[in-house]
């Protein structure tokens, strides 16, 4: 018997939430309605999209107008070395050194 009353509780418990899933399905279709009802009133404040923000678009970078896509793999003839122009290669990739010329004293001895 105990079998058969957990069975008995489990199926109310099933349509209780078969009934519940069906009233939030309904409750989102009625604001899905309401929101593109009031997309399309002008008097809604806030429901229209901004005229200022373009439309998000689906196309990728790659495959832009070149003249718009920025090359960011540095094997264009325009492409120059990040830092002062005229001093290639005199990193020394310790910032102590920053700014230093090579070879000179830091010290102030």
């Amino acid at each position: 018997m105990e079998h058969e009353e957990q069975a008995d509780k489990l199926e109310e418990e099933l349509e209780r939430l078969e009934r519940h899933s069906d009233e939030v399905g309904e409750r989102i279709d009625d604001a899905r309605r309401e929101w593109e009802s009031n997309e399309e009133d002008r008097t809604v404040p806030g429901a229209q999209p901004d005229p200022e923000t373009p439309d998000r678009s689906d196309q990728l970078p790659e495959d832009g107008p070149a003249e718009q896509v920025h090359d960011d793999t540095g094997e264009t003839a325009e492409h120059e070395p990040p830092g002062v122009p005229g001093e290639e290669g005199t990193a020394t990739g310790n910032p102590d050194a920053a700014g230093s010329d090579e070879g000179e004293d830091q010290s102030g001895d």
